[in-house]
């Protein structure tokens, strides 16, 4: 197994986008409403928005204006129609947030939902400190297919059948992963001496997938994209028949949904 290059991962999503909008998971109401707690109105930039999941709760909850980043420009259907919690549009950059060109020290909110590990760790939290204000948020949330604490049946069942394929950087299947990783994920701000943590929340929920929809969340996840169409519909079918025939159509996979909120120090 080798892990996806963040390059080629980054833009992984977007081969159905029409199915990844319609069977991705919503971020959990508390998360926003605990954004909301931090920053009022906020200038906000959302890195890696992908369907726009996130980003219509960051409306409901006041931020305008909203820059988003976007590096798969096969989302734009879905991203070009959302707007703030004025009405303004989003301004929208299809890029890497590495090559993206953003004001320096002008958002007071920084959101990235399940997209920071795409990020490239040699600069991303330098560059998030010389774009978000002092006093400024940036918020790390994910939704990760694992509870620590909890068996799960399924990925159980169907572990062989993926352990051959690449691993996204948000950690292989049997490993700690990334976004759980919270010593790591909080080192990684701390040691720049550049934001303080204010707060980790997790939450713990079951997700219950029908044979469909199961087949249409795993496509979007990025080693099973990143096969040949033929290979792919191969793999899908079968994850498929598994949830059909030896879970009788009825898969539950257990959730851990965490966020990060890190203020900027004033400089």
């Amino acid at each position: 197994m080798k892990t996806i290059d963040r390059t080629e991962g980054r833009r992984a999503f977007g081969h159905n986008v029409a199915g990844y909008d319609t069977v991705r998971p919503l971020y959990p109401k508390w998360m926003f409403e605990t954004l909301a707690g931090f920053v009022d109105e906020p200038v906000t930039l959302e890195i890696g928005p992908g369907n726009g999941l996130a980003t219509r709760s960051l409306a409901q909850i006041g931020a305008s204006p909203i820059t988003l980043i976007e590096p798969d420009r096969r989302f734009s259907g879905l991203l070009e129609g959302l707007t703030d919690v004025r009405g303004d549009p989003c301004q929208i950059t299809y890029a890497s947030f590495e090559a993206a060109k953003l004001p320096a020290h002008s958002f007071d909110l920084v959101v990235a939902a399940t997209s920071f590990h795409w990020l490239e760790p040699r600069v991303r939290v330098e560059k998030l400190a010389g774009l978000v204000k002092p006093k400024g948020i940036v918020a790390l949330m994910w939704h990760v297919f694992q509870d620590m604490e909890l068996e799960d049946l399924f990925h159980e069942a169907t572990k062989d059948l993926l352990s051959v394929l690449d691993s996204s950087p948000s950690g292989s299947p049997d490993e700690l992963p990334f976004a759980l990783d919270r010593q790591a994920r909080e080192l990684e701000f701390l040691e720049t001496d550049l934001f303080e943590l204010r707060l980790y929340q997790e939450e713990r929920w079951p997700l219950r997938l029908n044979p469909t929809d199961v087949r249409v969340l795993y496509e979007g996840f990025s080693g099973i994209a990143q096969l040949s169409e033929p290979d792919r519909h191969d793999l899908l079918n079968r994850l498929e028949t598994i949830a059909r025939v030896e879970f009788q159509g009825q898969v539950v996979r257990n959730m851990t949904s965490p966020l990060y909120i890190f203020e900027r120090k004033p400089t």
